[in-house]
C-alpha cells in the first residue's frame, strides 16, 4: 500500500513539467495540489464522526480552484464516503468540512478561519509559513516544485493520525 502510495506519487510529480506545457500553469498546479489533497484525505485516519456521509472538501477563496475540484473530484471516493467538494465565499460557511483549502487570497484571515472551523477539519494553505501559524497542512513552492509543511503537531492535537506515508513527503515537519 505505502509502495503503490510513493509510486503514483512520484508519477504524477514526474509529470508535472508536461502538465504545465499542457495547460496553464496555474491551473497545473491546482491540479497537483487537488491530487496532494486527495492523498492526504485517504491517508488521513479521520475521527469516528467523520466516517459517515459524504467526505466535504471546502474551498474558501478563488472560486476557479473551486471549480476544479469540483470537475476533478466530486462523486470520487475516500473509503465508503463520496466526495463532495464545497465552495465557501464567507467565513460563516467554513463548518462541516473534512478538508479545508485556503486559497492565498484568504491566508491572511487564517487565525478568524481556524475560529470558524470545526475542530477536526484539516485546514490546508498555500502560504509561506502558515504552517507554524494557523495550517496543519501548507503547501510552498521550493525550488520550483510543489512541497508541502506538516504542523504534526496541531494534526495530532486535533485528533487527526497522519498517515507514515504523508509524514515522510513532507518539506517539513512542525
Amino acid at each position: 500500500m505505502k509502495i503503490k502510495f510513493l509510486i503514483a506519487l512520484f508519477l504524477v510529480l514526474a509529470y508535472v513539467p508536461g502538465i504545465s506545457q499542457i495547460g496553464d500553469a496555474a491551473a497545473a498546479k491546482t491540479k497537483l495540489k487537488g491530487i496532494y489533497m486527495y492523498q492526504f484525505a485517504k491517508k488521513i485516519l479521520w475521527p469516528e464522526e467523520y466516517s459517515k456521509g459524504n467526505f466535504i472538501i471546502g474551498v474558501y477563496g478563488d472560486e476557479d480552484v473551486y471549480k476544479q475540484f469540483n470537475v476533478s473530484y466530486t462523486n470520487k471516493l475516500i473509503g465508503n464516503q463520496t466526495i463532495k467538494i464545497k465552495y465557501c465565499s464567507s467565513i460563516e460557511e467554513l463548518k462541516n468540512c473534512h478538508i479545508l483549502f485556503v486559497t492565498s487570497s484568504k491566508n491572511d484571515a487564517i487565525n478568524q478561519i481556524n475560529k470558524n472551523v470545526d475542530y477536526q477539519t484539516l485546514v490546508v494553505s498555500e502560504s509561506t509559513n502558515l504552517a507554524s501559524s494557523g495550517a496543519i497542512i501548507n503547501f510552498i513552492f521550493k525550488d520550483s516544485k510543489l512541497k508541502f509543511e506538516l504542523n504534526k503537531t496541531k494534526a495530532e492535537k486535533h485528533d487527526l493520525k497522519v498517515g507514515q506515508n504523508i509524514i515522510k513527503l513532507a518539506y517539513n515537519i512542525i
